[in-house]
């Protein structure tokens, strides 16, 4: 899914996004699309759609009809709308129903951290050069805090996220990082739809000596500030 990218997105996949680097755990596999497979699943798993209204009813034992859900996304999301469209007529080929709801950003911040009153969001993350404040989202501390959008909390990531931190060889590091996201995909708190790059544009006669690799004056690689100088 890379709407309202204009082709420049990419699939997601890590918490961690591509323009990172080496911090960036492409071995990490995804998983299949398969409608036939995920309809398989809910038949095992006991959901069934016995009225024929194409959504399926709940367990006895759960506190609901069907699986009808909420999907929240922020106003300010200029691609909201149309992804909530796609996710909306995916989710109906598996019997799950979708109920878009657009929220003021503060207000869909107060249903999600640490309310989690929500059934389903979508939410964005800008990145630092550095993964440790994108990879800190999962840790189980940050569900009281509020930064934690999923209410996810596993010991083991803890230990991994405590270990990159005072890590100082960086190829060990990196390999941490890397396992540290494949437990996020195993365990999947969060769905990373696309990567969303930062397009940008730079005047060669005022500035030199622009790197010609990945070139960015991002916070994800502030490199080129570095590198540039005033034009003669």
């Amino acid at each position: 899914m890379t709407i309202g990218t204009a082709g420049t997105g990419s699939p997601g996949l890590s918490l961690v996004p591509p323009g990172l680097g080496d911090f960036f755990a492409s071995e990490v596999e995804d998983y299949a699309f398969d409608i036939d497979e995920a309809n398989a699943m809910l038949d095992e798993a006991g959901y069934e759609d016995t009225d024929g209204d194409g959504v399926r009813e709940c367990l006895p034992d759960q506190d609901c009809d069907d699986l009808t859900f909420r999907l929240n996304y922020p106003s300010d999301a200029t691609t909201g709308a149309r992804e909530s469209e796609v996710v909306q007529e995916t989710w109906q080929q598996i019997g799950v129903a979708v109920t878009p709801e657009v929220l003021d950003p503060n207000a869909l911040t107060a249903i999600c951290c640490p309310a989690f009153d929500y059934d389903v969001i979508m939410w964005g993350w800008g990145s630092d050069p550095d993964p440790a404040f994108l990879l800190g989202v999962a840790v189980c501390a940050e569900i009281e805090s509020g930064f934690s959008e999923s209410g996810y909390c596993n010991p083991d990531y803890d230990a991994l996220y405590e270990a990159q931190g005072v890590e100082v060889d960086r190829d060990a590091r990196v390999e941490i990082i890397h396992e540290m996201q494949q437990t996020l995909v195993d365990d999947v708190p969060y769905i990373i739809p696309y990567y969303y790059p930062t397009i940008e544009a730079w005047r060669t006669d005022t500035f030199t000596g622009w790197l010609q690799t990945n070139p960015t004056l991002g916070l994800e690689d502030p490199s080129n500030l570095s590198a540039i100088r005033p034009a003669e």
